[in-house]
């Protein structure tokens, strides 16, 4: 009866934690959502695209036109825009870009090719928003 007793007290803490942290989040979801979480489910490896550059999002965004992730006039139209502002296309992160690596300060950048699905179709959205950003 003791051991009941004594396992009974050791475990209800934890049932109530775990009911606890189990409760549902009533926080409004961020920006970002389905890129955000698979930058958690990658250990955090998908970047800031709001911290790459107007190079690197014009060549991004080229990789992702002509990857067809992307389609379309509308972001063909802001590719040619960005990429016609003086210095965008000669610069390192353009040329970068157009390989499909993220560059955003670091000592590695993401390749767009290790993406698939609807996660890179998400991240060519958010560099196309980027790419406007600087229009």
């Amino acid at each position: 009866m003791k051991t009941l007793l004594a396992t009974a007290l050791l475990v209800s803490p934890a049932i109530a934690v775990a009911q606890t942290n189990s409760a549902p989040q009533t926080a409004a979801p961020r920006a970002g959502g389905l890129l955000e979480q698979a930058g958690g489910l990658l250990g955090g490896g998908l970047p800031q695209l709001g911290a790459i550059g107007a190079g690197n999002a014009a060549g991004l965004l080229g990789y992702c036109v002509k990857n067809n992730v992307l389609g379309g006039a509308n972001a063909s139209g802001i590719l040619g825009k960005l990429a016609g502002q003086q210095g965008v296309a000669n610069s390192p992160g353009f040329l970068a870009g157009q390989r499909g690596t993220v560059q955003t300060g670091g000592d590695e950048g993401l390749s767009l090719a290790s993406l698939k699905g609807r996660v890179k179709t998400q991240v060519c959205n958010q560099v196309l928003k980027r790419a406007q950003s600087f229009l």
